[in-house]
């Protein structure tokens, strides 16, 4: 008698798991075609993106070893992504200064440190550039007043920018603020040692020369 009722309860069993199969299974085979569907995707795009990086790649470093490199990085551009083009523009902007064009290279560097989508430390550093590479005729004041947030500020470029405003100080014969910036810069304590050594002979030279 209890394998009649156990064969019962068997048939029940597989009665309920095909009705239900039949109200759901279409739900059930479509959500593992989306779970497949999405991890072929990923997978897919994962190469995708892998594959375009190392395009990118090529494309940045081809243009940079040609002769005319500006040439070179405008037309591999639409090969480029963010990362890359972004450092493309910025080995633009430094080829003009190598070609003796130093206004161009200024106004690509300023344009730089205008980008909003950029991050910070690289709107920085095309600030700074844009003072180092700007044209012999430029203003020294206004330099100076371009580089004093990035001299004012605790960053990885304060040093470099205190260094740049002592240069501008000296062109302009005023001693007594290089002097001053250059007890500042001595004072930093994270900056590189050679840039701590080398205010330091410059202090000494300036300030034997009062």
């Amino acid at each position: 008698m209890a394998d009649i009722f156990d064969e019962i309860n068997e048939e029940l069993k597989q009665d309920r798991m095909a009705a239900l199969w039949q109200r759901y299974g279409k739900y059930l085979i479509a959500v593992v075609v989306a779970i497949v569907a999405g991890v072929s995707l990923s997978q897919g795009y994962s190469y995708y993106t892998t594959q375009r990086d190392a395009r990118a790649a090529d494309a940045f470093f081809q243009a940079i070893l040609a002769d005319d490199v500006t040439s070179s990085l405008e037309t591999a551009a639409p090969e480029l992504n963010e990362g890359y083009a972004l450092l493309a523009e910025f080995r633009s902007a430094a080829a003009l200064a190598q070609d003796g064009k130093a206004a161009e290279a200024e106004q690509r560097y300023l344009a730089l440190a205008e980008r909003t989508d950029a991050e910070q430390i690289y709107r920085d550093l095309a600030l700074l550039l844009s003072v180092m590479h700007a044209p012999q005729t430029a203003d020294a004041a206004d330099l100076q007043a371009r580089l004093e947030p990035l001299a004012s500020a605790s960053s990885s470029l304060q040093g470099l920018a205190l260094e740049q405003m002592v240069a501008l100080d000296l062109q302009r014969g005023d001693s007594a603020a290089a002097i001053e910036k250059l007890n500042r810069l001595v004072a930093l304590t994270d900056i590189p040692t050679s840039l701590r050594q080398r205010a330091a002979q410059i202090l000494n030279v300036v300030s034997e020369g009062q």
